[in-house]
């Protein structure tokens, strides 16, 4: 038998990964570049379509080449994407609308006037408490109609990344199910676009793209792309996943009951269960369509928790990312050496690391803050209350978890993404949540949750979920300590009441600004 291999392509916010695998699901070769974008001014976030698409030929060309195996041996490609945007084309696939993801915050007024007056029908059909997809064609519609005219077809950025590199007819253009949620147009009992929703907001069905399962054949790859990055023409590609779910997924979130923190970019906190069940009492949860059908992921976000991080690093510590490089080490982890010796608190110390506004309970108009700093505190103390904040949101939605399956044991959070390399962190939240925390063996969880998907798609992999418990195994555990954890129940308390007391004050400068 020849060798035969797998390749997932996972494509972020900020960077965009390939990674080369064999039938087995052992990992070969990966290989990440930077997903572009810019912030031109507070409030717009810009990211260009074809700069996405010349990235991801990049990486699949590289990954190819490096790997060293033969293109015409890959059996099929996986793909795994950012959720909470939107992006427009027409007929024959050109862009009308960049995607635009929720740091791009001007379509908010949108939001609000969804939920004004259809979030309890949103909540209960879509499992989403905070619209995003829907309300970006609302902003478009109403602010740039001559160009909404021209759309055929709204979309996610993967259906159309893999639209145009598989040439998929316009009317074919898709979306699998683990985005049902993100819509906010969704009937997901039904598993169809809800003609209630679509209708109470003027928006046609046929812009919107077919659901798929997340296993299906999507297209093939054309000759013109298959020229350009080493594959064979024909080579099949599947739909898919969100870049979420399939994370989840590769992380062996196959059994209600495991909780994975997704420590990234944004980062999320993502139960996996067997019913559907809307939260409509507290509007905090999502519930997302796993991959897999007939499983759910409950799930939060926090706007750029990820880039939050990276925009203190680089803002403030020069000096440590100095050290850093002079030690061949990351700046995060300076900056975690010098914050672990900083007591629980922060000696006072309360951040909102929130600066891209508070995802559930949707709170737009919130930014970052601190409060309670003195003449005593350094800029550790700031580092470490940043990551306590960020804590606090996930003791918040742990919470509501519980209340909301209240039958459904919860002992153990499996921790991935970047932020999981944070034995500091891993255990601030570990304590702030009171529950065992443990990483995993390897890092390459969406790539992982491409490939499964792939493979089951080609006949490679027949039961998805043993194959995830089976290649994702636990490495190392974090214990909750009792002492710090009712200390740290002082200070989750006073951040949960700290939003009603100041958003006014963020309402009052955004209209100033």
């Amino acid at each position: 038998m020849k060798d035969t291999f797998l390749i997932g392509v996972d494509v972020g916010v900020s960077y965009v990964k390939a990674g080369v695998y064999d039938r087995k699901g052992g990992c070969i070769k990966t290989v990440s570049k930077p997903a572009p974008g810019e912030y031109p001014k507070p409030g717009v976030f810009i990211q260009k379509n074809e700069e996405y698409l010349s990235t991801v030929v990049s990486v699949l060309t590289d990954v190819v080449e490096i790997s060293g195996i033969d293109g015409n041996n890959v059996a099929a490609v996986g793909f795994s994407g950012a959720m909470g945007g939107a992006t427009g084309v027409d007929a024959d696939w050109n862009v009308i609308f960049n995607w635009s993801i929720l740091s791009d915050t001007r379509y908010h007024p949108y939001v609000t006037h969804m939920q004004d007056i259809a979030g309890s029908q949103i909540s209960s059909l879509s499992g989403t408490n905070f619209p995003i997809f829907a309300p970006k064609l609302l902003w478009w519609k109403n602010k740039y109609p001559d160009q909404y005219k021209k759309v055929r077809k709204f979309l996610f950025l993967c259906g159309f990344l893999v639209g145009r590199l598989c040439e998929i007819p316009i009317d074919q253009a898709f979306t699998d199910r683990t985005y049902m949620q993100i819509s906010s147009l969704a009937d997901i009992r039904q598993g169809t676009w809800s003609d209630d929703i679509c209708n109470a907001f003027e928006i046609e069905k046929g812009l919107l793209p077919v659901i798929v399962d997340s296993c299906a054949i999507v297209g093939k790859l054309s000759k013109k792309y298959a020229g350009l990055c080493g594959l064979q023409a024909g080579t099949p590609f599947i739909a898919g996943a969100g870049d979420k779910p399939a994370g989840s997924l590769g992380a062996g979130m196959v059994d209600p009951g495991i909780l994975i923190d997704e420590s990234a970019s944004y980062g999320a906190l993502s139960l996996c269960v067997d019913q559907y069940v809307p939260d409509t009492a507290f509007k905090t949860l999502e519930v997302m369509p796993s991959p897999l059908k007939g499983h759910y992921y409950p799930w939060f976000y926090i706007i750029g928790s990820g880039v939050s991080h990276t925009w203190f690093k680089d803002t403030f510590g020069s000096a440590e990312q100095g050290r850093a490089d002079d030690a061949a080490l990351s700046g995060f982890a300076v900056l975690d050496e010098k914050a672990a010796t900083v007591p629980p608190g922060s000696e006072g110390l309360l951040a909102l690391g929130l600066l891209g506004g508070r995802g559930f309970p949707s709170d737009p108009d919130i930014r970052g803050m601190w409060i309670g700093h003195t003449w005593t505190h350094k800029k550790e103390h700031f580092y470490r209350s940043l990551l306590e904040s960020f804590a606090y949101e996930y003791g918040c939605v742990l919470n509501v978890m519980r209340k909301t399956y209240p039958e459904l044991v919860i002992e153990e959070v499996r921790v991935i993404g970047g932020g999981a390399q944070s034995d500091l962190w891993n255990q601030i939240k570990c304590d702030v949540m009171g529950i065992p925390y443990t990483t995993l063996n390897r890092d390459d969880f969406a790539l992982l949750g491409d490939i499964l998907l792939a493979g089951n798609a080609v006949g490679i992999f027949t039961d998805i979920k043993k194959k995830a418990r089976e290649l994702s195994k636990k490495k190392e555990g974090f214990t909750p300590d009792p002492k710090k954890h009712r200390y740290y129940a002082q200070y989750m308390k006073i951040y949960e009441s700290v939003f009603a007391k100041v958003r006014d004050i963020y309402v009052e400068l955004k209209d100033i600004r």
